[in-house]
This record gives structure tokens, C-alpha cells and sequence, in this order.
């Protein structure tokens, strides 16, 4: 069996909509990273790492989710959560959730969303001071979630 893989999900380029992308950088050089761990920093779209996914018991996403919590905040997301479906403007572009959804029905694998809120996207190369400062308490979730998994 393959390691889990933790895919950081957003554009670096969009300020916080990159947030997934950014922990998954961080995480990587991260000395308490588990070793039975892989860490990708993906872009927009998570169909593009199904070739990755393949042999895999666990995926975890990090991916920015635009709520009404603290920015930075952690949800850990397993179940059906209509609100996240609902969201879909196109047939051309599917959220991490919808991706996810899909995704199971070809592989039997388990999925975790770690959504980390934010308040707004906008075009910058940096995290909001908001987000950024929440940046070792959101490593720190990530870290947790790992472990709680690799005892299941």
C-alpha cells in the first residue's frame, strides 16, 4: 500500500484561495511530517492527481473553504455536506468536494477535506495576515489529522 498523500489544493497566486497550496509547502519541509506520508502542492484542480491517488488507502485535501469562520479556522470535512454541492456554477469546474465525490465512486478510497477558512480571494502572491498567522496552529491541525488517521 502506497503512503497517504496530503495534496494542497489553490492558486499561490490568489492570496487566500492559495492557502491549501501554501500548507502543503510547509508541510513538506515539516520535521514532524510523518515518514509514511507524501505531501503534493497541487494547483485548482484535484481530477488532475487521480494517478497519484490509485493504490492509496488515505488522501487528505487542504483547501481553502469561504465560510463565515475566523479565517484560518480548520474543518475537518468526511461527510455529506449539501451546502458544498450546492456551489457548482458549471459542468466545467468542480470543486475539491464534488472532485472528491466523483473520485470515490472509482477508487476505494477514504477522502478527508481540511478546509481552512477565509473571508475573501483576491489576486496577491502572499496569505493574508489574517490567514498567516494562523499558519502553525493550521500545521498543527494538519499534523493532528494525520495522526488521527494512521491509527484507524
Amino acid at each position: 500500500m502506497k503512503p497517504t498523500l496530503v495534496i494542497g489544493l489553490g492558486n499561490p497566486l490568489m492570496g487566500d484561495d492559495g492557502v491549501g497550496w501554501h500548507v502543503a509547502e510547509r508541510l513538506a519541509s515539516d520535521p514532524r511530517l510523518p515518514e509514511s506520508v507524501e505531501v503534493t502542492c497541487g494547483g485548482t484542480d484535484l481530477l488532475r492527481y487521480a494517478g497519484q491517488m490509485e493504490g492509496r488507502s488515505r488522501v487528505i485535501i487542504v483547501d481553502a473553504v469561504q465560510d463565515d469562520a475566523e479565517p484560518g479556522s480548520v474543518s475537518v470535512l468526511e461527510e455529506a455536506r449539501p451546502e458544498l454541492d450546492e456551489r457548482q456554477e458549471h459542468a466545467h469546474l468542480l470543486s475539491a468536494w464534488q472532485s472528491m465525490k466523483l473520485l470515490k465512486m472509482i477508487m476505494p478510497v477514504r477522502f478527508t477535506l481540511l478546509g481552512i477558512s477565509i473571508s475573501s480571494a483576491t489576486i496577491e502572491t502572499r496569505l493574508s495576515t489574517a490567514v498567516d498567522g494562523r499558519m502553525v496552529t493550521i500545521l498543527d491541525g494538519v499534523l493532528q489529522e494525520l495522526m488521527r488517521n494512521s491509527s484507524k
